[in-house]
Order: C-alpha cells, then structure tokens, then sequence
C-alpha cells in the first residue's frame, strides 16, 4: 500500500477517535466504546488494529453550569486501554470487535485511595459504507449497528464492593447505533470535512444499575500534509441520561457536555501511524446539586493498516 493511499485512508481515522472515557460524571463507570472506536472501515480483506492509552483528571466540580469549590480535597483520575480490530467482509462492509481495560482510583482528603481495576466493556459492531472517500469520490458516508458486551469485571471489591462508577465494567449490554460523513476538497483528500452521530441505549446490569443512555454529535475538520503530519479538532456535543436503579433515577448523574478535541497524528511508516490527542472542556450543564466531571484527558494510539 503507498504512502498517498495510505494517507487518505488514516486520514480518516484521526477526526472521530478523540476518545473518551465514561467518567465525566461520578456515577459513570469503564469506557464508552463507541466514543473509543476509530471511524475507518477496511476494505473487502483488509485489517485494521490499533491500541489506544488514555488518562483523564476528573477533578472539576460542578453544580449545573456553575463551578463550585471543592472543599473535600477529592482526587479522582481514570486510565484505560482500548484495543481495537476491523476486518473488511466486503466491498462496503467491515466488523468491528473492540475490548478494554480500566483503572479507576478515588481520594478524599487524607483519608486511603480507592482503585477498581481490570478488564472492562467489550463492543462488536458491523458497519456499512456506501460511499467512502478516495480518488473517485468527495463524499463518504457510513453506518454501524452492534451491541456492548459486559465481558468484564463488574463485581469488584476494595474490603468492600466497589460503587458503579468504580466497577471496570459496567455490567450490562448495551445497543448501539453509529453514522458518520465526510467530505474531501481534494482528489488527494488532504483537507476533510465531517460530522458523526452515536446512541447507546443501556440494559440494566445484575444490581438493577443502569447507566444513562448517551447521544453524541461532533463535527471537526482535519488536514493531512504532503509530509507525514496531520492534525484534526472536533467539537464534540454529548447528553447523557441520568443513570437508575429499578424505576428510581440516581440524582447527581447525567447532563451535557461540549469539548474541543485537537490531535495531531504522525505517520512513522506507510501502514503504521500514531496520534496524540487531548479533551478541552467548553461548556457543561449537569444535572441535580454537585457532579465531579472531567478537568482534562489525553490520549495517546497506535494504528496499523494491511
């Protein structure tokens, strides 16, 4: 695969995998995979892989669209591990399979850390791409159904067990829907255009627990050098319900999110690329009295293409 061919196909990886783990809100635990998985779709007998690492600081305290001061010297923070596999089945159609890992630890004041770790969510999805971007056409459109799969830990124990939104998996399945655009400016497709859409509706898990149903939109745009640079920002728009237990809702859980998401990618090979990429808060409103959400996140993949 050349170097140019190979450019326009990652190219179209950098603008919808920002990432970002489910823990902008205290009672939202493990990764939300469809905001982890990369938007390419291979080709009939093509691959693709790729990991993906990322940190987030969930340290900002908020009371609808108000920062409040955190008083209790809480300290809270989130790592993950995304691994992710496509394969072509077919002219415009691919699957993917996706599985993570998690870390999740809380402080409050002097008092000892709590960590829940281990693996956590798995997600298979099949996608459809009617049109895709290349030499022959501007224009690329794709959709995706699948279903989240609770493959993960989700009874973990510290002494005791561990709430929700510590527990590495969430415990419950999920459906899930995905569609994306694009639009190219150049037969080379160096300058993009592009929108994306996701909805997860999820089940209840063994505790009667059920995390909120989540939408997201984003819009971005991305550039791709002559050279082996690109750089792409998004901005992201997410809503998420609040979380129940039975028919009672959890106060303090859900709201809506806007972020800025750059990231610049490098290409060190003509199959092997790897991107940088960060979360800017911009606006949130969350609901009921106090919500602990995301300061700041990075993170850091490897992407591979045969």
């Amino acid at each position: 695969m050349s170097y140019r061919s190979t450019t326009t196909l990652l190219l179209l990886i950098a603008p919808f995998a920002p990432g970002s783990l489910n823990a902008a809100t205290c009672s939202c635990a493990s990764v939300p995979l469809l905001g982890s998985m990369e938007s390419v779709s291979p080709t009939k007998s093509g691959w693709f892989i790729s990991s993906r690492y990322e940190v987030h600081d969930i340290s900002d305290l908020y009371s609808g669209s108000d920062e409040v001061n955190d008083e209790t010297e809480r300290d809270r923070d989130s790592q993950s591990l995304v691994f992710e596999v496509s394969y072509g089945i077919g002219e415009k159609w691919s699957v993917t399979g996706l599985v993570s890992a998690s870390e999740q630890n809380r402080k409050v004041g002097q008092g000892s850390t709590t960590t829940g770790r281990g693996l956590g969510d798995g997600l298979v999805m099949i996608k459809y791409a009617p049109r895709s971007v290349g030499l022959f056409s501007r224009y690329g459109v794709s959709f995706g159904v699948g279903a989240k799969l609770p493959i993960g830990e989700d009874s973990d124990t510290d002494f005791v067990r561990l709430s929700e939104d510590l527990q590495p998996s969430s415990g419950a399945w999920s459906a899930l829907v995905w569609s994306q655009v694009a639009r190219s400016f150049t037969q080379s497709a160096q300058t993009q255009i592009y929108g994306a859409f996701s909805y997860s509706a999820n089940g209840d898990n063994d505790r009667d627990y059920q995390f909120g149903n989540e939408t997201t939109l984003s819009v971005g745009a991305s550039y791709q050098s002559e050279r082996r640079w690109g750089i792409s920002g998004d901005l992201k728009y997410r809503h998420t319900d609040r979380d129940e237990r039975g028919s009672a809702t959890i106060p303090n859980t859900g709201g809506e999110w806007l972020e800025f998401v750059p990231a610049l990618q490098y290409h060190l090979t003509d199959t092997i690329a790897a991107k940088i990429s960060a979360r800017v808060p911009v606006w949130r409103d969350l609901n009921d009295a106090l919500q602990f959400t995301t300061s700041s996140a990075y993170s850091l993949s490897v992407s591979y293409v045969l």
